[in-house]
Parts: structure tokens; C-alpha cells; sequence
């Protein structure tokens, strides 16, 4: 398992190693990632179950696991991001995706639902996860990269032609809440027409401890890696200044004289 998402994490330090070479003396600009600002926005992109088990590969006629079986498929994710130094900020950033599997790819167990089916062509794993991160803010160029990592919550469910998979040893359903921890890698751009919105490119992981090994004896039951490439925008913003405009005092009217 580890052999298959080592890829991710040179590339993750290669990336680093270089940014922080190449701009280790460059400043940020103060006017655009100052302390008290704060962003909202969205990606959308492509992700990849990369591990683990059923999740991720086929099954072996030794009950053992093969080759990757799952599909790349769609993956977003809004964000929520406060500047708490010039170089430092976190983030909370709600997200969904999805796999599908390939045709030929034997089912790990009899479906209860679905007793005839022999294949995962019909199943979906789906993932709902919600981090919190720090980021670690630097400039390159005209680009501002980011290195961030912190926990997460994700839901989890298993779902056999849009039903959701019951283990036929436990009879539980194949859903939860389970807890993680996700990485992020990304560079965003300011447009200089409008240099309150950013462009940027995000690579993400989210590692999700989903292993129940009670209720779910059958399959489907190991940790999740969850890998994702992103493009997103995003509208930066100051609180205090949008709070301070609203709950300001309007002025008194003038006294007249002699009054």
C-alpha cells in the first residue's frame, strides 16, 4: 500500500524543495496576503482512489489484492481561508468525490441486494470530507504557493447500483464518519484586473482511517486514500472591515442652535 502512494509524497517534497529554494528571499506582498484577510472559493478537478484494498484494487482469485481497479473521477471542494501572519493561514474546506471501478473487476463479496452481480461495475465509493488546515505561505514570482496540513471528518458510503452495500456477515450498512488527516499542495495567481480574485492549482490527499473490522468483515474495510488535482478561484475579502461598516453607529443628527 505504502509502494503506491510513495509517488505522492516525493512529489509533494520535490515541489516543496524547490519552491523554498527558489524564492527563500522573496517577501510577500503585504497588500495581498496581509494578516485580518480572509478568502472564500472553490475548485474542481480530477481525483483518484490510490489506496487501500477494496477501495482501490481488484481482488485475486488467493483472496489476496491486484492491480488498481478504481477510475479517476470527478472531485471539488469549497474553501474558507484567514490570514493569521504573512506567511501563515488556515483553512476549513468542505469537499465531495467519488470512484467507479472497472467492468471486469470481481465484486469482494455477494451483494444481499443484489445476489447475481459479479462485478464492481456498478459500485460507487463516495467521500465527503471536511478539513481544517495550516498553511505555510510563500511567493514565487507572481505566484503565492502553499504547503498545508491538518486533521479531517469524512463520511463514508458504499453504494451497489445507487443502494447503499450491507455487509452479509455484520448486516451493517457500508457507511460512517471517519477520522483522517489531509495534506495540501497549491499555487494561486492574482489577476491584476480584479486583484481581489486568484487563480490557483491544487494538489490534495486525504487519508481516512475507515477501517471497522467488526462491522464490516467482508470488504470493503481497510484506511482510504483519496489523491485529487484541483483548479479553483478565489474571492479575498477583509472581516473586520465588512463587520465594522455594519454594525457602525449612524451619526446624530446636528443640534440646532439655541436648542
Amino acid at each position: 500500500m505504502i509502494s503506491r502512494v510513495h509517488w505522492v509524497g516525493v512529489a509533494a517534497l520535490s515541489l516543496l524543495s524547490i519552491a523554498t529554494t527558489s524564492f527563500a528571499a522573496d517577501s510577500l506582498s503585504v497588500s495581498v496576503l496581509r494578516p485580518g484577510r480572509a478568502s472564500i472559493g472553490g475548485q474542481l478537478g480530477g481525483s483518484l482512489f490510490l489506496a487501500d484494498k477494496d477501495y482501490s484494487h481488484s481482488r485475486a482469485a488467493n483472496g489476496g489484492f491486484e492491480a488498481r481497479d478504481s477510475r479517476p473521477r470527478l472531485g471539488m471542494q469549497a474553501n474558507f481561508r484567514y490570514v493569521m501572519t504573512p506567511s501563515l493561514r488556515w483553512q476549513v474546506s468542505p469537499g465531495w468525490t467519488w470512484a467507479g471501478y472497472k467492468e471486469d473487476s470481481p465484486i469482494p463479496f455477494t451483494d444481499p441486494n443484489y445476489p447475481n452481480d459479479t462485478t464492481k461495475e456498478k459500485i460507487l465509493a463516495q467521500v465527503l470530507p471536511i478539513s481544517a488546515q495550516v498553511q505555510y505561505v510563500r511567493r514565487v514570482g507572481g505566484w503565492y504557493a502553499h504547503l498545508g496540513a491538518g486533521p479531517n471528518v469524512s463520511r463514508v458510503w458504499v453504494e451497489n447500483r445507487r443502494k447503499v452495500l450491507k455487509d452479509p456477515v455484520s448486516k451493517v450498512l457500508h457507511r460512517g464518519f471517519y477520522p483522517g488527516v489531509s495534506g495540501e499542495l497549491g499555487a494561486e495567481r492574482f489577476l491584476k484586473s480584479l486583484p481581489s480574485v486568484s487563480i490557483e492549482f491544487a494538489l490534495d490527499s486525504h487519508w481516512i482511517m475507515a477501517q471497522k473490522d467488526e462491522q464490516f468483515p467482508s470488504g470493503f474495510n481497510s484506511f482510504v486514500d483519496v489523491t485529487a488535482l484541483k483548479f479553483g478561484v478565489n474571492y479575498f475579502f477583509e472581516p473586520k472591515k465588512r463587520f465594522e461598516k455594519k454594525t457602525g453607529s449612524s451619526p446624530q443628527p446636528a443640534i440646532p442652535a439655541g436648542k
